[in-house]
């Protein structure tokens, strides 16, 4: 196979490093297509992937460690305006250390494609060429989303190639619908679909040689209609504004291994959570009855394991080598500084204290910590407790489309639900 890489097509390029950039919505499956490279690579065929993770939960990034991909991360901002000058030195970082024969852009499902290529474009001089964008689309859940998304309609206009995941799962009726309306938003670009049991092909997707910046009319990149429409509808908080997301953080006694969650009750948990509300799910959990990998059938009393759910399924991946979800020394540093910081933040945002003083003992140690994207609000507390109930302290910052809110906890919540929502409801009112 010939792949397009340091080989005669980037020779025939001066030489350039080829850059990938994949777009999609947030659980449309840019990481599992990515991974999916990985069995159709020729051998000594190297790339590097740049990963652009929402909020400080790498969770992509560890998934794709453990398929030995080399990943640069750009956490807490989105690729097209809060963190644009960061994708330059990601890329040179990569290309000093690496040397790759490509590398591979996956941006945060709230990214603009525009501004991402013309970045690229503007670092040929340091050794980069734009290939292609790709737009991943999922087939069950783009009619849903492309009408809450002005960034996902976008993102399907402005791309060389459409990739259709989880096309197996509608009817045919469903992926001509589907289909169409991506048509309506982009006829140019070919639609391919991507069988979830089979790679995509490299030669199919690499040394498309973009040609967006030739595009004219209203999706020309240097078009003043184009700019005028990303002035209207883009902002640098564009990301928050068409998701609720939630971060949440909970803490155990690093002594006490009976108090981990155990992975029967927090699948049934995961199986609560309906898809027309949580989006995405991704973090880090330590969890009991997890069986062991490779050769011995023991199960130990705990692992750290990657947690990754879309759309109502997930997959949950045992990480044997992470021992701690935050090094020991880091951990008791953030228990006096880091929920300290937070609880004195009163004069900016609203808190909610249900327990009291958010500050954790130092023999508390992180135990899970997620990210949730969707439409939240009116599940906030189902959420926390949900995630929260089996943690003697914890820390949610919540950051919905009309609201920034904080919670915590350092004592056992109630002991049911419906206690803790009237907990919470009691508080509001005192506030």
């Amino acid at each position: 196979m010939d792949l397009p890489g340091r080989t005669p097509n980037t020779i025939s390029k001066g030489g350039k490093t080829p850059v990938t950039v994949f777009t999609g919505f947030v659980g449309a499956g840019k990481t599992t297509i990515i991974l999916s490279l990985l069995e159709s690579m020729p051998k000594g065929y190297k790339f590097c992937l740049l990963k652009n993770e929402f909020g400080d939960v790498k969770v992509d990034s560890q998934i794709a460690r453990l398929a030995n991909i080399d990943v640069q991360e750009m956490t807490n901002g989105c690729l097209c305006c809060v963190l644009v000058g960061q994708m330059k030195e990601g890329l040179l970082e990569l290309k000093e250390k690496y040397n790759p024969d490509r590398i591979i852009i996956e941006t945060s499902g709230s990214a603009f494609p525009g501004p991402i290529a013309w970045q690229i474009r503007e670092l040929a001089d340091e050794g980069f060429v734009l290939d292609s964008i790709l737009n991943v689309v999922d087939c069950i859940n783009f009619d849903g989303y492309a009408d809450n998304s002005y960034t996902a309609q976008l993102q399907a206009k402005y791309t060389d190639l459409v990739l259709l995941t989880k096309h197996e799962n509608v009817s045919e009726r469903d992926l001509d619908r589907v289909i169409d309306r991506v048509n309506d938003l982009n006829t140019d670009a070919p639609k391919i679909l991507v069988h979830a049991n089979q790679p995509v092909s490299p030669e199919l997707i690499f040394g498309l040689d973009t040609k967006l910046f030739e595009l004219q009319g209203a999706m020309a990149p240097n078009n003043k209609a184009f700019q005028e429409e990303l002035e209207q509808h883009g902002d640098k908080e564009h990301h928050k504004n068409e998701l609720d997301t939630m971060e949440i953080k909970c803490f155990g006694d690093r002594n006490d291994p009976e108090a981990n969650l155990s992975l029967e009750k927090f699948e049934k948990f995961l199986g609560t959570l309906n898809k027309e509300d949580v989006y995405r799910l991704k973090g880090f959990v330590r969890l009991s009855g997890v069986a062991k990998t490779g050769d011995s059938a023991e199960t130990p009393s705990s692992q750290i394991c990657v947690v990754n759910h879309a759309f109502g399924k997930w997959t949950i991946i045992p990480v044997p080598e992470k021992r701690d979800l935050e090094p020991l020394e880091e951990g008791t540093k953030k228990a006096s500084a880091h929920d300290h910081e937070h609880c004195q933040d009163n004069s900016h945002h609203h808190h909610d204290h249900t327990h009291g003083s958010c500050c954790r003992s130092k023999n508390q140690v992180l135990q899970l910590h997620f990210i949730l994207m969707g439409e939240l609000w009116s599940i906030k507390n189902k959420l926390i407790y949900g995630c929260g109930a089996e943690y003697p302290s914890g820390h949610v910052l919540c950051e919905f489309k009309s609201s920034r809110d904080t919670i915590t906890w350092d004592k056992p919540l109630p002991g049911t639900y419906n206690e803790f929502v009237a907990e919470q409801t009691a508080s509001r009112k005192m506030n």
